[in-house]
């Protein structure tokens, strides 16, 4: 008679279901927990065990190319696609063999408790054969919760893996390119996992930044998802169609003076974007739950989403209790979580606090994040802008932002720069830019000896 936890079919339609999905968020979080031991069929735990090396190795799930790795198996990985009676249902499928394995290792506990009484020496070691069965039945769980170690030995050949398709370009999860050359160039990118932080005083152009990155990433045919909590829609569109355009956003509110030329920068700018994947909410007052429930749901939907963006941090309604600074750090721990738990960067923009103002070199640091300290130990990059002339307008910088990389977990600090023009950020010549930007020196006062 088949035991009760045995379901051979439903082994093959949670691998199955697997394969149809792909690497989106809820198989990830299933990836993060589910050991390959739950498998009893043999064939499916070490197909089981191969996915999740993929995983970790190039942040994809492609039967084809592990059929190419593991060859003895490669019938049954084509086959199981299949079996998967439903890809929607993968977290019933799982549940449902987690009972199973729960009930299979209680089973077994049970038989190796009856063979240590029936075969103790005397009743002391038959009561500790029955106290050992008790520990073990404690451990298994029904529903569990916990997240799965991962031993050395599988994380190395995932090692082997990730740097073979980087060498042969294979590689899908790929850092993601800014389009800001320069500063591509500094950071090699952003990695699928990374908390990056635009910081800046008001004025400054944090949203623009934000706005050129998007532009560069929906070229490359990736997904954005923008969540505006300070502009609406249509504001943010304006803003994305006179950059594409040429124009700054003053000139594109006086369409009543519009010229030929002008409405052919409007016709070249929404040229631009149309069909770009971009993703906007402009919703006020969310919670950092529906941020996470969105973008999760939206990725889903979108596999090609390659980034979220929040403009900005402080607008991200808080729930919590605690004092303030202190639930500014949940925000920020919660917006990691959601870059490394769906393996999305996350992109958000956050003010710096007044005391910046205060100084002489008005240029921003760390510990100028505005309430939480928490945001630079969460951030993988902060990015801080500065232009000189908002202070000085007279200034030999006018026209110039610093994008200054003050934090990066990864690589190498440093200063790149943009002309800054109608409003928008463009190339420019960075040592020439460097020049005109390096602090200047107040000449002294010549002092003459008294006669």
């Amino acid at each position: 008679m088949t035991p009760v936890w045995r379901n051979d079919d439903l082994e093959g339609a949670v691998i199955g279901a697997i394969f149809l999905r792909g690497a989106d968020p809820e198989v990830l979080e299933i990836i993060s927990r589910l050991p390959a031991s739950v498998f009893y069929v043999r064939q499916y735990r070490e197909i089981y065990s191969g996915i999740c090396r993929q995983v970790r190795g190039t942040g994809v799930i492609d039967p084809l190319l592990l059929c190419g790795s593991m060859p003895e198996h490669s019938a049954v990985i084509m086959a199981s696609g299949q079996i998967a009676w439903a890809k929607s249902a993968l977290a019933y499928y799982v549940s449902t063999l987690e009972r199973n394995a729960a009930i299979r290792d209680a089973e077994s506990v049970i038989e190796k408790a009856l063979t240590g009484i029936r075969n103790a020496s005397n009743g002391e070691a038959a009561v500790e054969a029955l106290k050992s069965a008790q520990d073990a039945i404690a451990a298994i769980s029904l529903t569990p919760d916990t997240v799965q170690p991962v031993h050395i030995d599988e994380i190395l050949p995932a090692v082997v893996d990730r740097v073979d398709a980087r060498y042969q370009g294979l590689e899908e999860a790929k850092p993601l390119m800014t389009g800001i050359e320069e500063l591509d160039a500094k950071t090699g990118g952003i990695e699928p996992t990374d908390l990056v932080f635009i910081a800046a005083r008001p004025s400054m152009g944090k949203t623009e930044l934000a706005l050129n990155i998007i532009d560069k990433v929906s070229e490359q045919g990736r997904g954005v998802l923008f969540f505006s909590m300070e502009m609406p829609n249509i504001q943010i569109g304006e803003r994305m169609v006179s950059a594409a355009g040429g124009m700054s956003v003053s000139r594109l509110k006086a369409a009543a003076k519009f010229e030929d030329e002008d409405w052919a920068r409007l016709s070249r700018g929404i040229g631009h974007l149309t069909g770009r994947n971009i993703w906007m909410v402009d919703a006020t007052d969310l919670t950092l739950e529906q941020i996470q429930k969105t973008a999760t749901s939206h990725q889903i939907a979108h596999p090609e989403i390659a980034l979220v963006v929040i403009d900005y941090l402080l607008l991200i309604k808080i729930q919590s209790t605690a004092r303030y600074d202190l639930a500014v750090g949940e925000v920020s721990k919660g917006l990691k979580r959601l870059a490394k738990t769906n393996r999305i960067p996350v992109l958000a923009l956050s003010q710096l606090s007044r005391g910046v103002e205060s100084r002489a070199n008005k240029r921003p640091m760390n510990s100028d994040l505005k309430n939480s300290g928490e945001i630079e130990a969460d951030a993988d990059i902060i990015l801080m802008l500065y232009r000189d002339e908002v202070y000085n307008p007279e200034s030999p910088a006018k026209g110039i932002a610093e994008i200054n990389i003050t934090k990066q977990r990864n690589g190498v600090l440093g200063t790149v720069y943009r002309r800054f023009y109608n409003g928008h950020f463009l190339p420019i010549d960075q040592e020439e830019a460097k020049r005109k930007s390096a602090p200047q020196q107040k000449s002294q006062p010549r002092r003459y000896a008294k006669a």
